[in-house]
């Protein structure tokens, strides 16, 4: 499945839950029955009792006894960061300092992925700006999108392909798509969240990480700007190259840099 017609079946999920999840609203507070949200919404009592679990997983509402379902005062605010980063990471500072001093300037959420030489995925080690309120809620209703954007095969995104365009040698012929990232060193596309766009810049040495003097650094990771799909043109292109500016200070110094020359605006 390509990328457009995998976002266009998550958004119909998307608005099938989200369907389930007005019915509840409209119903107003107390425990209803399954029949009476279904009657509220186009679906089969199967089909709405499967996302009615989806919702509940996600903590928007619970099941006070079998049948009845009922919205959690918080629903409309979902608590608690969503499950991006990896279990098995090994946190590094410099890396999480660069992440955050990203999300500071762009006020976007920030990822930054590895990947597995052992099994061809990327990985997510590092994250800040999750908490905002608007994707909180939309990562709660896609769980299957927290999982994706936490670890997904090289080839499915942004992170994996900028990633992949760097590491097959120089002399090795590569699909036009990978030779104009390479060219680019920025790659852009849809998320595995639907109306999310990630806009993603290679990493040739994590901050922080020790690494050989005089070493040709390789490509070990992706920093990522995770952004609502309505932010095109312009920001974009100042994102891409704000993050190429910023990766570069950060391993230079090992540190992030945050003064204003490193600006976007300064970015070109």
């Amino acid at each position: 499945m390509d990328i457009r017609s995998r976002s266009s079946h998550q958004r119909k999920e998307r608005d099938r839950t989200n369907a389930v999840l007005h019915a509840l609203l409209q119903l107003g507070p107390g425990p209803h029955k399954s029949r009476d949200i279904s009657a509220r919404t186009t679906m089969g009592g199967e089909e709405v009792r499967r996302r009615l679990h989806q919702l509940c997983d996600a903590k928007v509402c619970y099941r006070p006894r079998f049948g009845y379902w009922e919205l959690r005062p918080t629903a409309a605010a979902p608590t608690g960061a969503p499950g991006l980063v990896h279990p098995s990471t090994t946190p590094l500072l410099d890396a999480a300092l660069l992440v955050k001093g990203l999300h500071n300037r762009t006020e976007q959420a920030v990822l930054l992925h590895t990947h597995s030489p052992v099994t061809g995925e990327r990985l997510c080690i590092a994250a800040a700006g999750t908490h905002d309120g608007r994707l909180r809620r939309e990562l709660a209703l896609a769980p299957g999108a927290v999982h994706r954007l936490r670890q997904a095969p090289l080839d499915f995104d942004a992170p994996g392909l900028v990633m992949l365009a760097n590491l097959v040698g120089h002399d090795a012929p590569l699909r036009e798509d990978l030779q104009q990232i390479r060219v680019a060193q920025v790659a852009l596309t849809e998320s595995p969240l639907p109306g999310w766009i990630l806009v993603s810049v290679p990493v040739r040495r994590l901050p922080g990480a020790p690494a050989m003097p005089g070493a040709e650094p390789r490509v070990v990771a992706a920093v990522s700007i995770l952004a609502p799909d309505h932010a095109q043109g312009h920001p974009l292109v100042a994102y891409g190259r704000l993050m190429r500016n910023a990766v570069q200070a950060a391993i230079e110094s090992s540190v992030v840099i945050a003064h204003p020359r490193f600006a976007a605006a300064q970015a070109a």
